[in-house]
């Protein structure tokens, strides 16, 4: 999924916060939070698959 190791950092980066959220009982925020990663995810692999050589 990860390009680069930057993204793969800044990924288990948010996830781990993702994690931290569903374990602090804040749900809502949480569920944003993993919206905006798998459609930075999906944003990345178009990314990779379309337009990097």
């Amino acid at each position: 999924m990860a390009g680069s190791k930057v993204t793969a950092i800044f990924f288990l980066l948010l996830y781990a916060v993702l994690l931290y959220l569903v374990f602090t009982m804040q749900n809502m925020l949480a569920m944003y939070l993993m919206a905006i990663g798998m459609f930075l995810e999906a944003c990345e692999s178009i990314y990779h698959n379309f337009f990097k050589h």
